[in-house]
């Protein structure tokens, strides 16, 4: 779609548009679903790079070549880094898909005719979008993407170079309405959902499909790529990111380790638990069945 747009748009113009639809549907739904002005303020905050990112996107769609296609993906590998900083634990599941997608990315758009400047650019706008994404808390996700449309519907209006030119035309408005919705506000909405839910490395392996999807679905412009290598190797990425051994799903289980604590009941307090009669004994009880109500405790 960004491709045919290009045709008909410059590509501010063309982010503009669509962001400006994105915003005006985000709006709607914020009527109905209430606000939240922190959210939209940290959505605003973040546009800036969201802008930057789309813009190098744009501008490049139809002519992405093996470099940019690799750079622009390889934000995993700090990704997976900083997730074993944080857990000190290797996931191989994600070494295993990052190392084959790359590579199948690599194979599917062969070349070095782009510029690794570009290439680099992209890898770390990605890598900071992703970072600051996993970090925000307390957000409300249709506010935040909001308020991120809004920033970046601001910045590439102010980037055209003749704004008052920017005109409607109502022939070929259904590119940046169909880009606005397929390409802005349910990929976000369902990007920043998913990160909260998988967490950010998951979350983007899973998202580079995106490249596979656009393959696919360009066939009536364009030939898909016929390197068998690339397409084995992605699909060894996307079976290693989701399928799991039963057993290493029973080793994460979190496992309730039953003990009993002995407690001294006096003979005094036993009728106010029911229990008359055992004198002052010794009696064991498992904590896991002890419940706060109301800030006491209660014997279950």
């Amino acid at each position: 779609m960004t491709y045919l747009a290009l045709r008909l748009f410059h590509v501010n113009e063309l982010i503009t548009l669509s962001y400006l639809f994105s915003t005006v549907a985000l709006l709607i739904v914020s009527l109905f679903h209430g606000y939240d002005e922190k959210s939209i303020i940290d959505g605003l905050l973040l546009s800036p790079i969201n802008y930057v990112i789309v813009y190098l996107y744009t501008e490049l769609s139809g002519g992405v070549g093996g470099l940019t296609a690799l750079m622009s993906s390889s934000y995993i590998i700090p990704l997976i880094v900083l997730d074993y900083v944080n857990n000190r634990n290797v996931n191989a599941r994600y070494l295993v898909s990052a190392i084959t997608l790359l590579g199948a990315l690599y194979l599917l758009f062969q070349g070095y005719n782009d510029s690794i400047y570009v290439a680099l650019l992209l890898m770390v706008m990605n890598l900071v979008y992703t970072i600051v994404l996993a970090r925000v808390n307390d957000i409300d996700i249709t506010n935040f993407v909001f308020g991120q449309s809004l920033g970046t519907l601001l910045i590439s209006y102010l980037m055209i170079r003749n704004p008052s030119a920017l005109t409607l035309s109502l022939d070929y408005l259904y590119y940046p309405l169909i880009l606005a919705l397929v390409g802005n506000v349910i990929p976000y909405i369902l990007y920043v959902e998913s990160i909260r839910q998988i967490g950010p490395v998951e979350t983007s392996l899973t998202s580079s499909m995106e490249t596979i999807s656009s393959l696919i679905a360009s066939l009536p412009i364009q030939q898909l790529p016929t390197n068998p290598v690339a397409w084995v190797l992605l699909a060894i990425s996307i079976l290693s990111l989701n399928v799991e051994l039963s057993r290493s799903n029973v080793l994460r289980r979190p496992q309730l380790m039953s003990y009993r604590l002995p407690i001294q009941v006096n003979e005094g307090s036993t009728s106010s638990l029911n229990m008359g009669g055992f004198g002052n004994h010794v009696i064991l009880i498992n904590p896991h069945l002890i419940t706060r109500i109301i800030g006491k405790r209660k014997v279950i």
